[in-house]
Parts: structure tokens; C-alpha cells; sequence
């Protein structure tokens, strides 16, 4: 998509086409929750849509300036959502640790389980980073833009994640808790 330094209303049809999926897949990732994840991602293009004119190629790449809108809704919904979870919390049942997830079979293959393992001891940060460059497939730059980073820094945090990955594979692979 070419870019001018101001977009009008008539290309907000081509940018939907191409970030609607990928802004749905990184609010799904985040929130894991079909309906919430939909209702973000047109929430995020209503703001798209409202603020297309004040975007600025100058100022940062057009998929940066999405994931960061992306990104502000998401965290606003994760907020009010642990906020309802507190205010709710006694009325809840317990739920076993060790009661089964309902998850497709094929993510229970065996890479995706050792995946799965991995991810489920990284951080939500370290998680997320790892999303926005392998899911969305950002540059460093463009992930920078969107976390308020560097890409020297952000580099170097893909580093230190990835070792931490390798640790805790080799880990469980030599029988580590």
C-alpha cells in the first residue's frame, strides 16, 4: 500500500483488508477469547477509521501505528476485565488445576505440546513480544515502535527470551521440573 503523509477515508477498505486478520490474531492471542477478541478488533478499526487522517507516515509505519492502537485496547480490556474478575471473584467455583482444558487435537501434537510447555513459562510480556515478531511478523524496528523500544533493544531482548526458551526445553528434556 502506498503511503502520502495523509490517508483519506477511501483506503481505510484496503488497509481493513489487509490488518483485520493479523489485528484479530494478536487480540485472540492476548485475551483468548473469540467474541471479546472479534469486538476489539472492530473497536480497533473504528478508531482506525476515526483517526486516519491524523496518522504520519513521518512519525512511524502504518502497521506500528495499528498494533499500538492494538495494543492500548487490548491492555484497557485486560484491565477491566481483572477488575470485574475481583469484584466477582466469590462467586466463582473452583476450578481444579488439574482438570483438562477443551483444546483441538492437533494442537496436541507433539511440537505444539512442547510449544505450548514453553510458552506456558514465559511472562505475558515475554509472550507477547514473541507474538508481535513471529505471529505478526514485525520487524524490530516496528516492534519497537509499538512497545516504546529501540531495535538494538528490542534484539536484545529477543535474545534473552529465546535463550530463556532454549533453558527451559533443555530443561524438561533432561527431566527438570
Amino acid at each position: 500500500m502506498l503511503l502520502t503523509s495523509s490517508l483519506c477515508p477511501r483506503d481505510f477498505e484496503a488497509i481493513y483488508r489487509e490488518y483485520h486478520k493479523k489485528v484479530y490474531n494478536y487480540i485472540y492471542g492476548q485475551i483468548l477469547h473469540r467474541e471479546a477478541a472479534e469486538d476489539l478488533a472492530a473497536d480497533v478499526f473504528v478508531a482506525v477509521a476515526t483517526h486516519l487522517s491524523e496518522f504520519n507516515p513521518a512519525r512511524g509505519s502504518l502497521t506500528a501505528w495499528i498494533f499500538t492502537i492494538a495494543k492500548h485496547m487490548t491492555l484497557n480490556y485486560r484491565m477491566r476485565a481483572s477488575n470485574r474478575l475481583e469484584e466477582s471473584r466469590g462467586d466463582m467455583p473452583d476450578r481444579s488445576a488439574d482438570e483438562p482444558s477443551r483444546r483441538d487435537d492437533s494442537l496436541r501434537a507433539p511440537e505444539n505440546v512442547r510449544a505450548e510447555r514453553i510458552l506456558a513459562q514465559l511472562s505475558h510480556e515475554e509472550r507477547r513480544f514473541l507474538e508481535l515478531r513471529y505471529v505478526l511478523d514485525l520487524s524490530n524496528e516496528q516492534v519497537g515502535r509499538v512497545i516504546g523500544a529501540t531495535p538494538a533493544a528490542v534484539s536484545q531482548k529477543y535474545c534473552r527470551i529465546l535463550a530463556k526458551c532454549r533453558k527451559i526445553d533443555k530443561d524438561a528434556q533432561n527431566g527438570a521440573p
